[in-house]
């Protein structure tokens, strides 16, 4: 088995390697990397962030959001915990079309665990515990001809964190997409030498899994400027992120001093479909064209205010403040 030792701190930088590494080198052999991220929330492949994020407290503590290519559920990662990815060729012939099968690689992962003497299992499909606290998600997609499969370890992540991050304000959105379930986790530090910090238990999982003498494989120049603009060209762009939610739709009120203002919005892949204005407030503008005016537009309150901005600089309902409106459409998100 190969191993990529790696030192960045970015999400986006990662899944652009596991695509780069699947799409554009030919592997000859099964390859395994151990990575690190600072404050992220990672959505899978078809998830909806309207949905799974509390996306005010991640906008307020500046928290990292992507999506990466494989499915699954959203997770939270820091310098707390690592992730690690396997990428392994594809069998070629009539067992090209085989299903996804975590089993080979968690296997892996269990066994290097519990000879450093930490019980963890195999919790469901696709995750790992000890003593029935979730401890380790996993995933996995086909590209081309290779395999990915990756996944977390809490090693001492902030779980206190995690809960505010992945816990969706109440707000009113209907979506089509898959949620999360919330399980119970718990750190592996809880099951180290005292003495273990995230390093130390990394370097011992490495050589579980790979063995005292690796077969390192290494990056080229030529092979990072590839990495890097996979990177900026889609992990850290916004249709990436926003624009592969699935299909929502959401209804938001607020009571202010012109009156009762209740939106109702439609969104597909991340842009506004349909928008209505309902309530009993007053108003000297024809809203139909406004509603009309906003098909089409990211649902992004930037994108929704530099609209505002440019088109109806004046206040469209007595008493309610632009910005009102905007903040109304937004609420809880």
């Amino acid at each position: 088995m190969l191993y990529l030792p790696t030192d960045s701190l970015d999400p986006n930088y990662y899944f652009a390697l596991e695509e780069y590494l699947m799409t554009q080198k030919a592997l000859k052999e099964d390859l395994f990397m151990i990575w690190q991220t600072d404050f992220t929330v990672m959505l899978g492949n078809y998830q909806n962030a309207y949905v799974e994020l509390n996306l005010p407290e991640l906008e307020k503590d500046q928290v990292a959001i992507t999506r990466r290519n494989t499915g699954g559920g959203t997770i939270f990662t820091d310098q707390g915990g690592w992730q690690y990815s396997f990428i392994s060729p594809r069998p070629q012939g009539n067992k090209r079309h085989e299903a996804i099968d975590f089993q080979r690689f968690m296997q892996s992962i269990i066994h290097s665990l519990n000879n450093l003497e930490i019980p963890a299992e195999m919790n469901s499909r696709n995750d790992l515990a000890i003593h029935g606290k979730k401890i380790s998600g996993n995933a996995q997609c086909f590209k081309g001809d290779y395999t990915l499969h990756h996944g977390s370890l809490l090693f001492d992540s902030d779980l206190s964190a995690m809960a505010c991050y992945l816990n969706p304000a109440k707000h009113k959105i209907i979506s089509k997409g898959i949620k999360s379930v919330k399980d119970r986790t718990t750190n592996i530090k809880n099951y180290c030498p005292d003495d273990w910090d995230a390093k130390t238990f990394k370097d011992a999982l490495v050589k579980e899994i790979i063995g005292e003498q690796p077969s390192y494989f290494h990056l080229s120049e030529e092979d990072e400027k590839a990495v890097q603009k996979i990177k900026q060209e889609k992990f850290e762009s916004w249709d990436w992120v926003f624009g592969r939610n699935p299909q929502f739709s959401l209804v938001n009120e607020a009571v202010l001093a012109g009156g009762l203002l209740k939106m109702h919005c439609q969104v597909e892949k991340g842009v506004i479909q349909s928008l209505v204005f309902e309530g009993d407030f007053f108003s000297a503008h024809d809203l139909n064209e406004v509603e009309e005016s906003l098909k089409g537009i990211s649902f992004n309150k930037e994108a929704v205010q530099n609209h505002f901005e440019k088109y109806y600089p004046q206040d469209l309902i007595h008493n309610i403040s632009n910005p009102k409106i905007i903040d109304t459409l937004f609420k809880n998100l």
